[in-house]
């Protein structure tokens, strides 16, 4: 099953105050309808606040949560406890982290802004998004060696003919990833159901994951940039077969 967030795509807008449990709810509420009473779930970028949360609501029915990446991604707050190689780590972090355009508290601060911009103008929205792919595909040469073209203009057709361009920031908005500070937040983790990731990342990281989540598959070397379902397709699918295999 692969539900489409509502606002995104082909889906309809949500209403005001729609928060990630409300929309992990939806998901438990569309499972039981179709019957499925025993599940996994996988989520990558907004996705990946998504899975956890449904495990959260429903932990008797989820059998596994298994995300791209971010887990045990260090804040602000994990610094004082930090040793002196792990601050160097959230140091080099920071730097990277910084590096591109904030889309982020962009978002959060006027998304209807950009809307109207985004609704107006096809080049202005694929302006837009070549930019974002350009970003999240620093693991790659360039953005096309990642994602073929025909692909990446199929993906920015679905916002512009949808018209969900505008509605698809209303996340950001919604301060559905945003941390107690005001500043950026990772999933929230929970600990009733076994948890994976495709992209393990270091000794610091997966200290940090285990502290809210049972951790139960970290690997390390998986290939593939921010968009990994996209230009690491068969990767990607090893990878979620190999956490979920035997979790029934």
């Amino acid at each position: 099953m692969v539900p489409s967030v509502p606002g995104y795509g082909f889906s309809q807008a949500p209403p005001a105050g729609f928060t990630i449990d409300r929309l992990a709810r939806m998901w438990v509420e569309l499972m039981a309808r179709l019957d499925y009473h025993r599940y996994g779930t996988q989520g990558g970028d907004l996705g990946a606040y998504i899975a956890p949360r449904v495990a959260a609501v429903a932990p008797e029915q989820v059998v596994g949560v298994h995300i791209d990446g971010g887990f045990g991604f260090p804040t602000a707050a994990d610094v004082p406890d930090m040793t002196e190689a792990e601050r160097a780590e959230w140091e080099q972090m920071q730097q990277w982290m910084s590096a591109g355009v904030d889309h982020h508290a962009l978002l959060r601060a006027a998304p209807q802004t950009f809307s109207y911009a985004w609704d107006d103008s096809p080049v202005g929205l694929l302006a837009w998004m070549m930019q974002k792919f350009k970003e999240f595909t620093m693991t790659v040469p360039t953005p096309e060696q990642a994602i073929g073209r025909d692909h990446l203009l199929t993906n920015v057709s679905l916002y512009w003919f949808t018209g969900t361009s505008g509605t698809s920031s209303w996340p950001m908005y919604e301060r559905l990833t945003v941390a107690d500070d005001g500043g950026f937040a990772w999933p929230t983790g929970q600990r009733r159901v076994p948890s994976g990731v495709y992209g393990g990342g270091s000794a610091l990281m997966r200290r940090l994951a285990e502290r809210d989540n049972t951790i139960v598959h970290w690997p390390q070397g998986n290939p593939g940039s921010h968009f990994v379902a996209m230009d690491e397709p068969l990767a990607h699918a090893a990878d979620i077969r190999a956490f979920f295999e035997g979790r029934r």
